[in-house]
C-alpha cells in the first residue's frame, strides 16, 4: 500500500475499524493454521465473501441502489444473530 493510500486510509477509518480489522491484526502463524487446516471451509467462505463484494461493486457502478438496499437492509436485520 502506497504512503498516501495509508494514510488516506488511516484518516477514513471510523471507530469500528479497530473492531473489523481486528483478526488482521492478529497472529500471522495462527491465521494460517487456520486456513491450512481449514482450507476448504476458508477458501468456499472467502468465495461468498467475493460474490457480495462484487455484487455490492455492479450495483454501485451501476446505480442500482434498491438491490443495494435490500442487500444492507437484509445484513442489518441478520447482525444481530452474529453479536451480543
Amino acid at each position: 500500500m502506497s504512503a498516501a493510500l495509508e494514510q488516506l486510509a488511516q484518516t477514513l477509518a471510523s471507530n469500528g475499524f479497530r473492531d473489523t480489522s481486528r483478526i488482521g491484526g492478529g497472529n500471522a502463524e495462527l491465521g494460517t493454521a487456520m486456513a491450512k487446516f481449514n482450507r476448504e471451509e476458508v477458501l468456499r467462505s472467502l468465495q461468498i465473501y467475493r460474490d457480495c463484494l462484487n455484487d455490492c461493486i455492479a450495483w454501485i457502478d451501476r446505480e442500482e441502489w434498491t438491490e443495494l438496499h435490500a442487500f444492507l437492509d437484509e445484513q442489518g436485520r441478520n447482525r444481530p444473530n452474529f453479536v451480543e
